[in-house]
């Protein structure tokens, strides 16, 4: 595997946006060749979301390993948000469709399409009505009306950020460099998923969740933004009690299926238990520290270690 600082330009500037379908696919398919010098293979699956009549959004998610084999499953979005220019906050594992956010994003066509109608109306308008369409006026108007038009068609969903090292890209990397330490047994027991519309629906997860009949009984880790910050944080739902040492939980949930599931991200808590993402869906998200990257792999090393030997012991318990 390449360093974690060519990773980081990999993932974080040359494939940092991962928002349109031609970008996602690019991405993966990168990834896959990524992933397959690790001993593993990348499986991209295609859902189609009716949005209204004739109407499709296409959501793709990456599976890595054999889910239904594997004791483990980690997962984390790679698809990327749109830009709210870091006027308002974001909290790991709060993924849903945010409509402020959407607003905001919409501001550089908003003042583009006001722009479009003051020059027509007080510059081109006029000149037309002086030297005809056919002149220098109706030229610009056309060309101003052709702009804006194609920025309608092209950011209807939102204005897309460009950096975003620490969301998501650090957990990207994470998984990348967690791999590279996995033995070929535990390669086996450890699979991993890159879920679609993370920053949207979670549609991505939905796919998973209905993966296969028995996908619903798997352990699955949830990855959000983990170069957040030095802390980590696991959460897990108050009916999930694994047996893990020297790691301590709060309770957290999000909208699920799996009953058995763990989220992990870095940060300090709120009063409401939780983790603000620094930067998030802004041009500021563009840092991120290759040590903090290795101490939280050590951190997710330590604790699939420790699920896998604990579905083991269960194993052997069941057998004898």
């Amino acid at each position: 595997m390449d360093s974690l600082t060519d990773l980081i330009l990999r993932y974080c500037v040359l494939f940092g946006r991962r928002f349109f379908a031609k970008e996602k696919i690019s991405f993966l398919r990168v990834f896959s060749k990524e992933v397959l010098q690790l001993g593993y293979q990348l499986d991209a699956k295609l859902a189609k979301l009716q949005l209204a009549k004739r109407r499709y959004q296409n959501f793709y998610n990456g599976y890595i390993g054999d889910l239904n084999k594997a004791d483990i499953i980690i997962c984390t979005h790679y698809d990327t948000g749109v830009k709210n220019f870091n006027l308002t906050s974001k909290y790991a594992f709060n993924n849903s469709f945010n409509k402020k956010n959407y607003l905001i994003s919409l501001l550089p066509i908003i003042v583009t399409f006001l722009l479009s109608i003051a020059l027509n109306l007080f510059l081109f308008i006029p000149g037309i009505q002086e030297a005809g369409l056919l002149s220098f006026s109706g030229l610009l108007s056309l060309l101003t009306t052709l702009v804006l038009f194609y920025f309608i068609v092209r950011y209807h969903g939102g204005i897309p950020n460009q950096k975003n090292f620490v969301c998501n890209s650090s957990s990207l990397i994470l998984l990348l460099n967690l791999m590279s330490k996995l033995d070929k047994k535990r390669k086996r027991k450890i699979a991993f998923v890159l879920l679609d519309g993370g920053c949207t629906n979670s549609f991505g997860l939905r796919m998973l969740e209905n993966y296969s009949k028995n996908i619903l009984k798997k352990t699955v880790i949830f990855v959000d933004s983990i170069g957040n910050d030095e802390q980590i944080q696991i959460f897990k739902p108050d009916n999930y009690a694994p047996d893990l040492h020297n790691i301590s939980f709060t309770e957290g949930y999000i909208d699920t299926k799996f009953k058995h599931y763990l989220l992990v991200t870095s940060g300090k808590q709120d009063r409401l238990n939780r983790v603000k993402v620094n930067n998030a869906n802004s041009s500021k998200d563009n840092e991120l520290s290759t040590e903090r990257i290795e101490q939280h792999t050590e951190t997710m090393l330590n604790l699939c270690l420790q699920l896998v030997s604990g579905n083991d012991e269960l194993n052997n318990d069941k057998n004898q």
